[in-house]
């Protein structure tokens, strides 16, 4: 009997990459993709930190202690790799498609709403699913 694990936030944000690429390249429709855009990009970032805790809750019922491990998400995720003597993050990847989640959760008064494409989305989306395959101890389903 296989068993897989499937993250719904990770799933829910492949549907709003979908619904973004869906849309027709029209003005009346730009709200609606930043929208879908910006959705995908949270929604990504919440399943990867959602599959590094599922990760360690597994492994901590399954007798493997990990100690403790630091707060901050990059260190986190470095130390759960390197426990699991799995590949390190991409450093260059994981800065530059967080500092796009940044912009949208600690937004700067003297500066507009961020306009993000869909190729954003796509790679923050593509870069979260990968990084929680690489950590999780189970195969990771998913929709698509």
């Amino acid at each position: 009997m296989s068993v897989f694990y499937r993250f719904t936030t990770l799933d829910d944000a492949y549907a709003f990459l979908l619904e973004a690429k869906g849309l027709p390249s029209v003005a009346t429709a730009k709200p609606r993709l930043q929208r879908y855009v910006r959705a995908c990009v949270l929604l990504s970032w919440i399943g990867l930190e959602e599959g590094l805790d599922c990760t360690v809750d597994l492994l901590n019922r399954g007798g493997r202690s990990l100690g403790p491990l630091p707060r901050p998400l990059k260190p986190r995720l470095s130390a759960l790799m390197k426990a699991l003597s799995r590949s390190p993050i991409d450093d260059v990847a994981f800065t530059v498609l967080r500092k796009i989640r940044n912009g949208l959760t600690h937004p700067r008064a003297a500066v507009d709403e961020p306009e993000l494409a869909i190729e954003q989305a796509e790679r923050t989306f593509n870069f979260c699913m990968a990084t929680v395959r690489a950590l999780f101890p189970l195969p990771v389903a998913s929709q698509f």
